[in-house]
């Protein structure tokens, strides 16, 4: 049996911030009722899970527990009796014996790892998309400043801005991937929306952050899956929308956000 392994360098994160590890969020998110069923299987590491869990859903992500851009992702997959494991542009193949050893290659020292339930994503245009919520708390209330589709670039497997990912108006994007179905792209985009509240919420009640990047994943289904909330967004991707009222929302709450 073979496995092939593709991962990301990572980076150091810029700029102050509220590190929130990926796992913790994941069990504060699994207490809410209505978030439960929009999450993915997240467990921590071991060669034992991470080969169950490719015989449940044939393709996982391994990710670093602290760290965003989609830095330091691993994808491993399996294809008939053989697995593609691959980090960035690096691919290996592999005996079944040898998958933690491969993966443990692309590991940074020192760091934790969860390994989670890969998702059967719908398509835009060929690319795996993701819609990202841009959340903000300027003054006791959570607000939407921005949202918009996130479409990877070909062949990549993280839709992050750092990886080549670029912006697209959701409504456009799930007009495309649902066919035009008006009716069904409401639905999505609303139930979106109202995810993110509940995140916010769900995320604010231990801790002290002012800003989320919320990222959200639609199967082909119309199911929406939770990817994770960032506590320390970049808002590039907004300068790339045609309508830059969102950005501007975005840098008003920034500025208001930081005058407190």
């Amino acid at each position: 049996m073979h496995i092939h392994v593709v991962c990301a360098k990572t980076q150091q994160n810029r700029g102050i911030f509220v590190p929130i590890g990926k796992m913790i969020q994941y069990k504060e998110m699994r207490q809410h009722p209505i978030l439960r069923s929009h999450l993915p299987e997240t467990r921590w590491i071991t060669n034992a899970r991470t080969l169950r869990m490719l015989d449940t859903y044939r393709t996982v992500f391994i990710k670093p527990n602290y760290g965003s851009g989609g830095t330091g992702i691993i994808r491993a997959k399996k294809v008939g009796r053989r697995y593609e494991v691959r980090c960035g542009s690096s691919r290996r193949v592999v005996r079944s014996h040898a998958v933690r050893r491969a993966i443990r290659s692309y590991r940074r020292p020192h760091r934790r790892y969860l390994v989670q339930q890969g998702l059967k994503l719908a398509k835009y245009k060929g690319s795996i998309f993701d819609a990202r919520v841009y959340m903000q708390k300027p003054d006791s209330e959570w607000v939407i400043s921005g949202v918009t589709g996130r479409v990877a670039a070909p062949r990549k497997v993280v839709t992050n801005y750092r990886k080549g990912g670029h912006a697209a108006p959701l409504s456009k994007v799930l007009l495309r991937v649902f066919k035009n179905d008006r009716a069904k792209m409401k639905e999505i985009l609303d139930q979106i929306i109202e995810l993110s509240r509940i995140i916010a919420d769900t995320i604010d009640k231990n801790h002290p952050v002012r800003e989320l990047g919320i990222d959200l994943a639609v199967e082909k289904s119309g199911q929406i899956w939770i990817i994770e909330a960032n506590p320390h967004p970049g808002h590039m991707l907004f300068r790339q929308l045609p309508n830059h009222k969102m950005i501007r929302n975005i840098l008003r709450n920034k500025r208001r956000i930081h005058h407190h």
